[in-house]
């Protein structure tokens, strides 16, 4: 991927993802091969076969398919998997490990993109992205590895502020500072450090 490339898509990635940069590219990326999925691979039966051979889609690709599916390629779909699965159970087999096709996608893209930012980590224009990003502690720790070190300290410099937040929230509920007013920021560090740690 070229840097002029590896740009254009995560400002355009920037532009549209509410969270977690990386997050929203996996999604984007799963996403599409879903969709493609429900158009035309429902009536597959050989890709419909090899998916319930895998068996099928996590819990939470197969809740995505059925958002982004009309029901008719839903329940053909998910009818191919219980089949396949209440085959083995009938059979006596051990349990079905699922080998999710949409998770080894979105980490296909994960690498691609880790990747890629590792080439180009020089590029000004692309550090200054990554820099204005949000990302979820996941993506947050493998995109720091990927970068220079001005770069790494400047995203973590960004989170200064929410880890004070919290220590005060923290110190404030001793009893000693109970009569300490918490104020909203701290009330809201909370659900903000929360929020880092859930994956889009």
């Amino acid at each position: 991927m070229t840097p002029h490339f590896l740009l254009n898509e995560l400002q355009e990635a920037a532009a549209k993802a509410e969270g977690c940069l990386f997050c929203w590219l996996e999604s984007y990326q799963v996403d599409r091969y879903l969709t493609g999925v429900a158009n035309d691979g429902v009536n597959n039966i050989p890709l419909r076969q090899k998916l319930a051979a895998r068996g099928g889609y996590c819990a939470f690709h197969c809740a995505r398919f059925s958002e982004l599916a009309s029901p008719l390629p839903t329940a053909i779909l998910l009818e191919s998997f219980l089949k396949q699965r209440l085959n083995n159970a009938g059979r006596g087999k051990r349990p079905t490990k699922i080998n999710c096709e949409a998770c080894e996608i979105a980490q296909k893209t994960q690498k691609t993109f880790a990747k890629n930012l590792r080439q180009h980590r020089r590029s000004a224009e692309i550090q200054s992205v990554i820099l204005n990003a949000d990302f979820c502690l996941d993506h947050l720790e493998l995109v720091c590895q990927q970068l220079p070190e001005s770069v790494r300290q400047g995203l973590i410099a960004k989170h200064v502020d929410l880890r004070r937040n919290l220590a005060e929230l923290i110190r404030k509920h001793d009893y000693r500072f109970t009569d300490e007013t918490i104020t909203n920021e701290e009330k809201n560090s909370l659900p903000r450090v929360l929020g880092l740690f859930n994956r889009a």
